[in-house]
């Protein structure tokens, strides 16, 4: 399914909206909550307009504070489930999804490139892992995750250098592959083998395998991965076990994808 962006002229934009949906998307697992002089060191806004814009999602329900700290509220997810409740591609693929993951009795998700990072936005219904990466909504690094690896192998040299450059990586658990050359060298493994193994590199306990999810003209749309916990199947047995069935769903997921 592919959408031509329109030409956007800057005269049509809505300066506030932008501004205001940028400072939302600051707040995080590391800042949860925010002082106004965070907030507006972070988003470039004067104090006196990031206060605006906080007591504004606050009138809105989609932000509380006590006079000092700002955090948002569970209103704030309704924007995402509109996505979730709206969007046709996350509705096209489960059934594969919900379909591999019976085969395999592993945990399947569909991730899709968000800036340089990776959100899921398709997870299995069966699940025995407990990871908070594969949630859907939950966004992760592309250095050191599956899905991000093969869109990182998508990219030109040029495109990959810019990609390293803002964003160093760092060492998340003891396994995460940090040196820039050898990750360059992961990454051209990938592009060649067509899929991308990491064993406990952005969470302890949890290897993945994917592949990408490409339409007919060959555009990397999405990925398709299966997460399983490090004390089930081994790397070796997770690509002779596991690469069959996902090779199967994405030729069934092509022309879903045009």
């Amino acid at each position: 399914m592919t959408v031509d962006k329109p030409t956007i002229h800057p005269r049509d934009l809505i300066a506030g909206l932008q501004k205001g949906l940028a400072l939302m998307q600051l707040f995080s697992i590391d800042q949860p909550r925010l002082s106004v002089p965070q907030a507006a060191r972070l988003s470039g806004l004067t104090p006196s307009a990031a206060r605006r814009f906080l007591l504004t999602l606050v009138h809105e329900g989609f932000a509380e504070t006590d006079g000092r700290h700002y955090w948002l509220t569970p209103k704030a997810l309704r924007i995402g489930q509109a996505y979730v409740d709206s969007a046709q591609l996350p509705r096209m693929l489960r059934p594969i999804v919900e379909q591999v993951a019976r085969q395999t009795q592993e945990h399947v998700s569909v991730g899709t490139r968000d800036g340089d990072e990776i959100v899921h936005v398709v997870r299995s219904r069966y699940s025995h892992v407990a990871s908070l990466s594969i949630r859907p909504g939950s966004r992760v690094p592309m250095y050191c995750t599956a899905s991000g690896r093969l869109w990182l192998a998508a990219l030109d040299a040029d495109e990959l250098d810019a990609y390293f450059q803002r964003n160093p990586p760092r060492q998340l658990t003891p396994y995460t592959l940090t040196d820039p050359a050898a990750l360059k060298e992961e990454i051209a493994r990938v592009a060649a083998q067509g899929f991308s193994i990491v064993d406990q590199e952005y969470e302890i306990g949890m290897r993945v395998i994917g592949v990408p999810l490409t339409d007919r003209g060959g555009r990397l749309k999405a990925t398709l991965a299966i997460t399983t916990h490090a004390s089930r199947p081994g790397v070796e047995e997770m690509r002779s076990r596991y690469l069959g069935p996902l090779y199967e769903a994405q030729v069934l997921l092509k022309p879903v994808l045009d």
